[in-house]
């Protein structure tokens, strides 16, 4: 059984990671400093299809290889085309895999998308929370998990052009059919450190009393009373979107959870919602919620081992 212990004090009451790094075990140290790395200027937003985008699509692969986490189906770079009426999309995503200790050819698919919106002027939307805070904990995830396998093996996809319409999603259910059958669950993590503001964990599940004993369907939503967060199931039924001038957003379709939910595979999606810093120059590094985020890790790791160990057969 394998836990994720926070070793922090929660006397510390500012938000650096200098005051925090040295409270935290070396996977959340990894955590973090991955997780500022991914939301820094470097990488220009990481819209799909630019320059900075092509930069984080290598630093994810670096970080792999460095890991030691194989490549899937023995390459890491699975490029996708989109055709639009006026223009083209090409994307890539990053996907690899660690090797189950029991059930090799059963699959749970963990997926965080790693594109944000880019640049525009000389304003820079990095996209911490959206979503270098999903893309630097399936890293962390991958790290933890090579080194202490799952049952499962568990396919780890760092998804490009999800802000284009869940473009790298979709496209590896067109590209891996072969494979549906075999995948047990997506957890999709997409924006789980907040603003200063986030106080609460939601999530969302479809099908999961599916593959879990009734028992244990109820101990995974039992475990939020003891979570060190505040965790919801289900966001506000809407939330507003200010990037599509107030436009409602249906959670079910939000993020890369949704294809795999139209495939019938049961999802798990975990996330904040929109916050003040949604879509906004503000959603940098020196605004995240350090705290909420590596409590967030936490409580997240600890579901996906609890599934993987539940998981009916």
């Amino acid at each position: 059984m394998v836990f994720c212990f926070l070793v922090f004090s929660c006397s510390t009451n500012q938000n650096t990671p200098d005051n925090i790094l040295h409270e935290v075990s070396p996977n959340q140290e990894y955590l973090l400093n991955t997780f500022k790395d991914l939301s820094s200027n470097d990488f220009q937003g990481r819209k799909v299809g630019t320059i900075g985008n092509f930069k984080a699509q290598i630093y994810i692969k670096n970080a792999l290889i460095k890991l030691q986490i194989p490549p899937f189906v023995k390459r890491y770079f699975h490029p996708f085309v989109k055709y639009k009426t006026f223009s083209t999309i090409t994307g890539t995503n990053v996907i690899a895999k660690v090797e189950g200790t029991t059930y090799k050819n059963e699959y749970i698919v963990l997926t965080a998308h790693f594109d944000h919106l880019g640049a525009r002027g000389n304003t820079i939307y990095n996209g911490a929370d959206d979503n270098a805070s999903g893309t630097a904990a399936l890293l962390a995830l991958a790290k933890k998990i090579k080194q202490s396998p799952l049952k499962h093996s568990v396919i780890f996809i760092f998804t490009d052009g999800e802000e284009s319409g869940l473009l790298g999603s979709k496209a590896f259910i067109n590209q891996q059919k072969q494979f549906l059958e075999h995948i047990k669950v997506n957890i999709n993590l997409d924006m789980i450190a907040g603003s200063m503001q986030t106080t609460t964990l939601h999530y969302i599940e479809k099908r999961l009393k599916k593959i879990l004993p009734l028992s244990s369907y109820k101990d995974f939503k039992n475990k939020k009373n003891t979570s060190t967060i505040r965790v919801k199931r289900g966001f506000q039924q809407f939330g507003k979107s200010k990037l599509m001038g107030g436009g409602k957003i249906n959670y079910v379709n939000a993020s890369d959870h949704s294809p795999f939910n139209r495939a019938k595979i049961p999802f798990v999606y975990f996330g904040v919602g929109t916050h003040v810093n949604y879509h906004t120059k503000n959603d940098d590094f020196a605004h995240a919620n350090l705290k909420f985020y590596l409590r967030s890790y936490c409580y997240i790791s600890n579901q996906i081992m609890f599934i993987d160990r539940s998981i009916s057969k």
